[in-house]
């Protein structure tokens, strides 16, 4: 079995976007990486759960003269990333205006999640962090719980992380992975039950007794 699956990465410029995918891609980290002209794309397979699945990765342009642009690199999309910087709170509030991107451009099937990057900052002084974990937390919960039904939980949509240390981000990749395999898996079965409903409809139909006329000498 397969899938093929579009992720968009979107951000304000200088959170560590390209680094993040790079990492995760290539498993390299470069320090001082060129800001993204427009947008680029990376690919990856993974074998998960039987699954062969093929991500088109496209990390975009966090800068202003590109926001224009965006639409044309996230549409179909079928999962978006918002990245920000832990210790740097206007990146994180910057990040609200792409979230609303995406709902206006996108249907409200497709899976988002969040990640805080330079999580190495912080882990060497925690004084530089400007924005808790459980902030992101709550504004998943509050932002993307309509999305997920009852119950959600937004620290499920969160994560924090180091391209450069490489701490987390695998983590990240995985758990989308697997998201899109579970929503592949229920549009299959829902698309077999129609089937199946209109299957039956025929047979019903064909088993209706025939009604012959007769005639009287």
């Amino acid at each position: 079995m397969s899938l093929d699956a579009k992720i968009v990465i979107l951000g304000a410029q200088g959170v560590g976007k390209t680094s993040f995918v790079v990492r995760y891609v290539r498993n390299t980290f470069q320090l001082g990486n060129a800001s993204t002209i427009g947008a680029s794309f990376l690919a990856k397979k993974v074998m998960v759960d039987d699954y062969l699945v093929r991500l088109q990765i496209w990390d975009t342009a966090g800068q202003e003269r590109f926001r224009s642009m965006a639409p044309m690199y996230y549409r179909s999309a079928t999962c978006g990333i918002l990245c920000y910087d832990i210790t740097s709170e206007a990146s994180f509030k910057a990040m609200h205006s792409w979230l609303l991107e995406l709902k206006e451009n996108l249907d409200d099937n497709i899976i988002i999640h969040i990640v805080g990057t330079k999580l190495d900052l912080v882990n060497a002084d925690p004084s530089k962090r400007q924005v808790p974990f459980e902030t992101c937390v709550a504004y998943a919960s509050k932002y993307l719980g309509s999305r997920n039904g009852d119950g959600f939980d937004g620290a499920g949509a969160c994560h924090e992380i180091s391209a450069k240390d490489d701490e987390g981000v695998e983590e990240v990749f995985e758990v989308i992975t697997r998201k899109l395999i579970e929503k592949k898996r229920i549009l299959e079965d829902q698309y077999y039950e129609q089937q199946q409903r209109r299957q039956n409809t025929v047979y019903l139909h064909n088993d209706e007794p025939e009604h012959t006329s007769s005639k009287c000498c």
